[in-house]
């Protein structure tokens, strides 16, 4: 028959345990298995680059659409741990393969017009942001103003754009 543990052997045990599950989490976390988006480097480094856009709008999908969808997003420190880092950053690249607001400039005109038909319709809905991002950020929430001034900027924006590219095509 063994003898029961103390408690203060018990409590030893628990804190070896603790830290090196935490040890082990910090080993996790400089594993990117879905890549790192960190890394990337915008082509301009400027949102929106090329788009006629008022600068407060600007500033607004900036900050409440830049983490996900740009290469200037803000990393907060919870980012950075194993497995939640994994999460955020499988978003964010997903995120970006749908649109780069940092890589505007590198998309033909016809693409951009289809994001911002795409990114009118989704915040128009209520698509985006995302409600399992709102619900840690509850600031990153479009408001009805918000929404409905990105709605006309993308009519606006797109429609200069395809006169852009009918101008272009009349050239050749």
């Amino acid at each position: 028959m063994t003898a029961p543990k103390s408690t203060g052997s018990m409590i030893l045990h628990l804190l070896l345990t603790g830290a090196c599950a935490m040890s082990f989490l910090v080993m996790l976390s400089f594993a990117h298995p879905f890549g790192d988006p960190r890394r990337a480097d915008g082509s301009s480094g400027h949102l929106l680059a090329g788009a006629q856009i008022p600068e407060p709008l600007r500033n607004l999908l900036r900050s409440k659409c830049g983490n996900c969808h740009s290469e200037a997003g803000e990393w907060p420190l919870y980012s950075r741990i194993a497995p939640v880092s994994w999460l955020l950053e499988r978003d964010v690249i997903e995120a970006r393969s749908h649109m780069n607001l940092s890589r505007w400039d590198t998309y033909v005109n016809q693409e951009q017009v289809d994001l911002l038909a795409r990114l009118a319709a989704e915040a128009r809905n209520g698509e985006m942001p995302p409600a399992r991002y709102t619900a840690i950020h509850p600031d990153s929430k479009l408001l009805p103003a918000e929404r409905e001034a990105l709605y006309n900027w993308t009519k606006a924006e797109r429609k200069r754009l395809r006169a852009e590219g009918l101008q272009t095509k009349s050239e050749r």
